[in-house]
């Protein structure tokens, strides 16, 4: 079991990380209750790493996290720890569209505790990065033993480089570079991070030697403590060097397949889907349905039929016409759009983040017409259309 100090020495380890990678260039760093990191451009890390969430605020700011995860404001994946609050939102996000990943732990060690294990190095040599060349080659293995492709940019980590409290190791085996890992520090406690090994080099004991070596640099430098976070095939490594595992490391994943359909509260009012059905039941067909649909204003402002289309066109009311909307955001966004959770933002959103209101129409329709349907928007408000129209294509 572990304890809260422990707990707290690999939160702030986390932490740390991410607010060093938030001052690469081209990253946004947002620190709140909910704390999360944003690349810019698509190049750099993202993760939403802190949550912290009052309970009185508990159903409207996750929900509102998930909203700006499908809108692309935030990352679409959540680090999850012992000292996130709420303590069960694995679980609440795994019933939202969510994917939980338990693979990884959290470890930590006191520097004083750490016992070399390193024997022999006659032909492994570790060094500390300093050049940009050195760094080039140093990110080439991150890159491509760690990542798997360029997903930070070497004038990026040029910056990370620069800090002083960074420390970057290259280990070098018979004249190859094959290893990379550093440190942060703060004050006296540190974070170990981005060891990787180049796949053909791995079991020679270069990882351990640069390990080694990073430790003993932190003792020289009054570090106490350091902390990680392993994923399944490095935890027994560390294990052998003194980390102890302390808890598992969660990360909740967006399920782009599930998160439209299983994220949004909003429902369709039973009354409404039972008018529709009969409609349905006394038209002779789509049009004269459609028809009587829009005269008696069962849903949204006005529905009409393309029948070359074989598609039925839905045009919401405006949430201000239904007393809803967010009076304080003086834009198209604000005054129309129905969604509480995303309305007070004034820049345009994707389409695509409408998905889910194509969702919402599901009920409806597909009792009526069979499951080879397709609901999809067509414009909306947030994405800085006039108004919010949505197509039901019929026998897709």
């Amino acid at each position: 079991m572990f304890s809260q100090y422990e707990a707290d020495i690999i939160e702030k380890g986390i932490e740390l990380s991410w607010i060093t990678w938030g001052k690469m260039r081209n990253e946004s760093l947002t620190l709140g209750d909910i704390s999360f990191l944003k690349a810019d451009t698509g190049k750099g890390f993202e993760r939403i790493f802190s949550v912290n969430i009052k309970e009185k605020d508990r159903d409207f700011r996750i929900q509102q996290m998930i909203s700006y995860i499908k809108a692309g404001i935030m990352p679409d994946s959540i680090l999850i720890t012992p000292n996130t609050q709420p303590p069960n939102l694995a679980d609440i996000l795994s019933q939202r569209g969510f994917s939980i990943d338990t693979t990884g732990s959290g470890m930590m060690m006191k520097i004083d505790d750490y016992v070399s294990q390193v024997t022999d190095t006659n032909n492994i040599e570790i060094i500390e990065v300093h050049s940009k060349e050195q760094l080039e080659t140093w990110l080439n293995i991150v890159n491509t033993a760690l990542i798997g492709s360029e997903l930070v940019t070497l004038e990026q980590f040029t910056d990370i480089l620069e800090l002083e409290n960074t420390y970057l190791y290259l280990g070098i085996l018979n004249g190859k570079a094959v290893t990379s890992c550093m440190t942060i520090t703060d004050g006296d406690t540190s974070v170990l991070e981005l060891v990787a090994t180049l796949e053909e080099h791995r079991r020679n004991g270069v990882a351990t030697a640069a390990i080694d070596k990073a430790l003993i640099d932190l003792g020289k430098r009054g570090i106490k403590t350091i902390s990680l976070r392993a994923e399944t095939s490095g935890i027994n490594i560390y294990k052998r060097l003194g980390f102890t595992e302390c808890f598992i490391r969660a990360v909740a994943t967006c399920d782009w397949k599930k998160i439209y359909k299983e994220a949004c509260p909003c429902q369709l009012e039973d009354y409404k889907i039972a008018e529709a059905k009969r409609i349905f039941d006394q038209s002779s067909d789509v049009q004269s349905f459609v028809n009587e649909m829009n005269s008696k204003h069962v849903i949204g402002r006005r529905v009409w039929y393309e029948p070359q289309e074989k598609a039925i066109y839905i045009e919401k009311m405006y949430a201000c016409d239904c007393g809803g909307g967010c009076p304080s955001n003086k834009t198209l966004i604000g005054e129309r759009c129905h969604c509480q959770y995303i309305n007070h933002v004034s820049k345009a959103i994707p389409l695509s983040y409408c998905k889910c209101s194509a969702v919402f129409f599901e009920p409806m329709f597909t009792p009526l017409f069979g499951e080879n349907i397709l609901i999809e928007p067509v414009e909306t408000v947030i994405s800085g259309a006039e108004s919010c129209i949505f197509r039901v294509k019929l026998d897709v």
